[in-house]
């Protein structure tokens, strides 16, 4: 129970404090639109794990510092079997993803987000949205928690890791937990 109590607390979202606050209520940048993105497993998917809790963190996190967080995409890009025909189909559903997305924020330009957030990126479920939108729309293209697995380049996870090595070239920053 004391072990549970102290993981909810610390897992729990604060709000900014007041210093933040003032500091930032001038800052131009201070509200950006975060387009978040998972591509293994959505924030608000149905089966509960490690990887939809960080997801959630992340997401609460960027709200406490005052930004404005939305799911970009529900895409699973997820392949478990290694089969290099559905990743290609992946990718192509990816580009289609793009395309719809950017036509949308072509029409609306302030929907458009001014950061991309991807989360948990890798061999097995690659980022085929982040890159080209963020490149599209000039913004920042930011990963967490990317892994590279040079040794599945040529292998039956060949498109998928040539995905994340892309990605992680373009990204402007990659963050570790």
């Amino acid at each position: 129970p004391l072990a549970q109590s102290l993981t909810r607390a610390r897992l729990s979202p604060q709000p900014p404090s007041p210093a933040l606050r003032e500091r930032n209520k001038d800052c131009a940048c201070s509200r950006m639109r975060v387009a978040f993105y998972a591509p293994l497993k959505p924030p608000d998917h149905p089966v509960p794990s490690g990887d939809r809790r960080v997801a959630h963190l992340f997401l609460e996190a960027l709200r406490a510092a005052g930004h404005l967080p939305f799911v970009a995409s529900r895409l699973r890009s997820y392949n478990g079997q290694g089969d290099p025909i559905r990743q290609a189909r992946l990718a192509e559903i990816g580009g289609g993803v793009v395309r719809r997305l950017l036509q949308g924020w072509r029409r609306d330009p302030a929907a458009a987000p001014n950061l991309w957030f991807t989360y948990h990126l890798y061999y097995k479920a690659p980022d085929w949205l982040g890159p080209a939108i963020s490149t599209a729309l000039g913004i920042p293209y930011l990963v967490a928690e990317a892994s590279s697995a040079p040794k599945r380049a040529g292998g039956k996870w060949d498109i998928g890791q040539r995905g994340v090595e892309q990605a992680l070239c373009r990204a402007d920053a990659v963050l570790g937990l």
